[in-house]
């Protein structure tokens, strides 16, 4: 590790990374709820936009030299019960493909292609940074019982600037609340898997279910019902279960005591 681990150094990062991706947003006057209408949305608004990100954020994350820490925990923790809850995320997203109303997408093979690009980028992405850089630069601010809740933070906070792009104060306050929760999720999949690699699949596997349902319809409000969410809300209760055994009996060294060994032996 080149540089010391700190909360603000992944702060900093993390804004860098916002930059960018809205950057792209305005310069192309995409509407949030416009993203995924069509092709050329999908590849100006997601591809783009967080293909940059990404670019951006493998810059960084290799000047910082925070690749392993981000992307290997020290040790896995958790018992196998655990993985219900990656499993129930899974069935959620298989649940809302199932929902999915594939004969009303015109060109749906296009569509699909290039959306499952801009979903894997996405969870590429979005977890490099709340998941990755915001642990590793928490991990040497804080103990780790701040730590999965201000990665959380970030995941939620990164939304809010959607409201800025079209989307309703109501919906962007709904995304935030479903980002904290499902975060959570995500924090402690990665925790019993041991690598962010799991987290980043799930991440894309969701997001491609929920955008290619939604846009399967005319209106977001006319999206057919579906188990996905009700799965996704089980996820995270039992996710709450298992964060508090997590932080009782499998936590890392006290404020990451193996990313500032890493630092010291680097330096």
């Amino acid at each position: 590790m080149r540089i010391r681990p700190s909360a603000l150094t992944a702060i900093a990062a993390i804004l860098g990374y916002l930059v960018v991706v809205f950057v792209v947003w305005a310069a192309t006057g995409l509407e949030y709820d416009e993203v995924g209408d069509t092709v050329g949305n999908v590849k100006k608004g997601i591809v783009l936009a967080v293909g940059l990100g990404a670019v951006y954020l493998v810059v960084v994350t290799s000047v910082l030299g925070w690749w392993k820490p981000a992307i290997h925990e020290p040790r896995k923790v958790g018992s196998g019960w655990m993985w219900l809850i990656p499993g129930l995320l899974v069935v959620g997203a298989a649940l809302n493909l199932v929902a999915t109303e594939w004969g009303e997408i015109d060109g749906v093979a296009t569509y699909a292609l290039w959306l499952t690009i801009g979903t894997l980028l996405v969870g590429f992405s979005e977890e490099l940074l709340t998941r990755g850089l915001a642990i590793v630069g928490g991990r040497g601010s804080m103990h780790e019982n701040r730590v999965w809740a201000f990665s959380g933070a970030i995941f939620a906070i990164i939304h809010v600037p959607n409201v800025l792009f079209g989307e309703s104060i109501a919906s962007t306050v709904q995304q935030v609340v479903f980002a904290f929760a499902v975060g959570l999720t995500y924090y402690v999949t990665r925790r019993i898997s041991g690598t962010l690699i799991v987290t980043m699949v799930l991440h894309a596997l969701w997001d491609f279910s929920t955008f290619i349902q939604a846009h399967s319809v005319d209106e977001l409000e006319e999206k057919t019902a579906s188990l996905g969410s009700f799965a996704m809300y089980l996820a995270v209760i039992v996710g709450i279960v298992a964060l508090v055994k997590i932080l009782k009996t499998g936590d890392v060294v006290e404020p990451g005591g193996d990313q500032l060994a890493a630092v010291e032996q680097h330096a």
